[in-house]
Formats: structure tokens, sequence, C-alpha cells
């Protein structure tokens, strides 16, 4: 009976991703992921530090099934741009000596935040109404999901979502397409 039980447990490991898979993730979806963090912290360096942050977090992990190792990236690298984005101004902000790029993630001199986001509006927009939008309306997280990974109240994410719509109704219709998003 024991021999039956170890068996299935060691089967089941094969099941979680491990460093293997997290490294493919990171090359495969860089531009994805570098867009993500680009869009989130509006901030190169910011950027560089949140990726290589997730970057460590997800290598570390021995949960995540395989299945989920993009779904379990993408929000890890969302996790890291909402405490870089809330702690800046505090001492523990982008220059820390454990956030150094040790080649890990590979960027390169063009990586400018406006090459790869693709969309000056949306990084002109406030903090908080940025996180919003790219969280819900990018990422497709539902309005709890973001109230919770921000730590706000569902009010404060519809606000925000309402903010976001008008203001970029209004850059639309400066440029001649009108580009409104349906607040959910």
């Amino acid at each position: 009976m024991k021999v039956h039980w170890l068996r299935k447990k060691q089967s089941a490991r094969g099941e979680y991703a491990g460093k293997e898979e997290f490294v493919s993730v990171f090359e495969c979806e860089r531009a994805g992921l570098q867009r993500l963090a680009i869009l989130l912290t509006a901030n190169s360096d910011a950027v560089k530090c949140c990726l290589v942050r997730a970057f460590r977090e997800c290598i570390s992990s021995s949960s995540v099934s395989k299945r989920w190792t993009l779904s379990w990236t993408r929000r890890v690298v969302i996790r890291n741009a909402i405490s870089l984005v809330m702690s800046r101004g505090s001492e523990s902000s982008v220059s820390g000596s454990d956030d150094k790029d040790d080649g890990f993630i590979a960027f390169s001199p063009d990586d400018t935040p406006c090459a790869i986001a693709g969309s000056e509006s949306i990084l002109d927009l406030p903090e908080f109404d940025r996180l919003v939008f790219v969280i819900c309306d990018l990422e497709h997280y539902s309005i709890y999901d973001c109230a919770l990974l921000l730590g706000r109240s569902l009010r404060d994410i519809v606000e925000a979502r309402q903010r976001v719509d008008e203001q970029l109704g209004k850059i639309g219709e400066l440029n001649g397409s009108p580009q409104h998003f349906a607040v959910h």
C-alpha cells in the first residue's frame, strides 16, 4: 500500500513546472513579459527590476502546474510591478542590490518603454489607473482579482476604469478614432 502511494506522489511531481520551464517561458515570452512590465511600471529601470524579481520568484516555485507556467509567470510579473510602483519613493525601490540583473534576463539597448509598449497614452495614465487598466482590460483579470492584487476596494477599481475609459476616449477623439474600453 505504501509503494502505491509513493509512486503516485513521484508521478505527480512531474506535473509541476521546474526551473527549466520557467527559463523557457522567460526566453520565449521575453517581449510580452517586458511589454507587460513596461505597461505596469512605465519605467525602464523598474521593468528590469520587476522581471529579475519575477524570474527569481518563478524559478524558486515548486508547486505550479506545468499547464499554468505562463499564466503564473505573468501573475508574478504583475505582483512585482505592483510592489515596485506602490513602493516608489520608499527605500525599497528599484535600486536594491538583490535586484541586479545577473544575465538572467536579456535586454536590448533599444528596449525603451515607448518602443516596447507601443502606446504612450497608456503610459501617460496616472499610476493607479494604469495598473487597473492593464490588469483588468489588457490581462483580463476580474475587478475582484484586481482589487485583491492592489489591496483596494471594488469601488476604487470601477472608478479607475471609468476614468481610464474617459481619458483614452478623449485621446482617441483627438487622434480621430475614439477608443473606449468597456467597463465591466
